[in-house]
C-alpha cells in the first residue's frame, strides 16, 4: 500500500498514465460530518465551487490514468435548505456529538435536492469523460432520519458513475456474468456511515468495481483515501494500491 498525504486536485507526485483503475468517493457537497475543520477539503463552499474542484480532480486522474482506465464515482446528493433537525444534535438526538452540517450556498430554495450527482457527471461528461453507466447503490435500508420531520420518502441509495477516456476500455465480461450484475447495485452500507453520514464505503463497493475493470497486477487509485478501504481491497484481489488523503492542518 502506498499513500501520498496531498490533494487531489494536484496529485503532481504521480506519474503519467500510471494507474488502471480509480475507485473513490469524495466528500459530499454538504455534508462534512466527518469534519476535519479543513478549510480545503472539498465540499465546504459553494455549490459551483464544488462542481468545478470535481472537474479538477477529474484533470488530474485523467493525467494520471492510462488510456483504458476506468474510473468509478461513488457520489451521494445533498439537500438545499438542509442539514438536519436542530434537536438531532442534542444530547440523545441521532447526530449527538457531531459538527452542525452546514450546506454551502446552491441558489436554490429548499428544502429541496440539489441533485448533485447529475451535475457532476454533467460537469465532467462536458469535460471530456465518457458517462458509460449512472448505477444505483440500494443500500437495503433507510437513512436515520425523521419522517415526521424531512415529509419525503427516506434516502436509500446513492449513485456509482461509471466514467471513461474512450470507449475502448478495460472490461471483465466473464466476472459481470459471474456476479450477475445490472445497474442496480444492491448491498449495505458500513453501519458507521449509516450513523454518522460519512463517505466511508464497505468493501463489496471496490471489489465489485475492480473485479470488473482490471486484472492482477493493475494499479488502482483512489484519491480521497480515507480509511483506506479501497487499497486493501485492491490489494486483496492481487492489485496494486494507491491512495491520496488530505493532510490534517
Amino acid at each position: 500500500m502506498t499513500r501520498f498525504m496531498g490533494d487531489a486536485r494536484d496529485m503532481s507526485f504521480l506519474s503519467d498514465n500510471l494507474v488502471q483503475c480509480v475507485v473513490t468517493s469524495p466528500p459530499y457537497f454538504g455534508l462534512a460530518n466527518y469534519d476535519s475543520g479543513d478549510d480545503r477539503e472539498l465540499g465546504r463552499h459553494d455549490l459551483d465551487r464544488y462542481i468545478n474542484d470535481m472537474v479538477t480532480v477529474g484533470q488530474e486522474i485523467r493525467r494520471v490514468s492510462d488510456d483504458r482506465a476506468v474510473w468509478w464515482l461513488n457520489i451521494g446528493d445533498s439537500f438545499a435548505g438542509s442539514g438536519g433537525a436542530g434537536g438531532d444534535y442534542n444530547k440523545g438526538g441521532k447526530r449527538e456529538g457531531l459538527a452542525k452540517v452546514r450546506p454551502g450556498a446552491t441558489g436554490l430554495a429548499g428544502p429541496q435536492q440539489v441533485l448533485v450527482p447529475q451535475r457532476v457527471a454533467l460537469a465532467l461528461q462536458a469535460d471530456g469523460w465518457l458517462v458509460r453507466k449512472w448505477v444505483t447503490w440500494d443500500q437495503t435500508g433507510v437513512l436515520p432520519e425523521d419522517p415526521k420531520h424531512v415529509r419525503r420518502p427516506l434516502r436509500q441509495s446513492e449513485t456509482i458513475l461509471m466514467l471513461t477516456k474512450s470507449v475502448d476500455h478495460r472490461w471483465n465480461p466473464e466476472m459481470q456474468r459471474f456476479l450477475g450484475l445490472g445497474d442496480v447495485w444492491k448491498f449495505a452500507r458500513e453501519r458507521s456511515q449509516a450513523k454518522r453520514g460519512m463517505r466511508a464505503f464497505p468493501p463489496e463497493l471496490p471489489q465489485r468495481c475492480i473485479l470488473l475493470s482490471t486484472q492482477p497486477g493493475d494499479i488502482v487509485l483512489d484519491p480521497f483515501g480515507g480509511s483506506g478501504t479501497t487499497v486493501g481491497v485492491a490489494l486483496s484481489l492481487g492489485r496494486f494500491g494507491v491512495d491520496v488523503e488530505l493532510p490534517r492542518s
